[in-house]
């Protein structure tokens, strides 16, 4: 099975809890069977919390 986000997609990240933030793709690893991806933040990160710029592929958005 391959990754749905490739490295340097552009991509929104939604967890529900949180504004959603644009982020890039910078790395992936299948993880308890599912694609977890890394992401770099490209502005304004999410202020409530720790965030560990790991995030699930259920968050992810692809954007142009």
């Amino acid at each position: 099975m391959a990754p749905r986000f490739s490295e340097l997609n552009k991509v929104l990240v939604n967890d529900g809890a949180n504004e959603p933030y644009e982020g890039y793709v910078v790395g992936s690893e299948f993880e308890k069977g599912r694609w977890i991806y890394k992401i770099s933040i490209t502005e304004n990160p999410p202020a409530k919390g720790t965030w560990d710029n790991w995030a699930p592929e259920e968050w992810l958005e692809l954007t142009k």
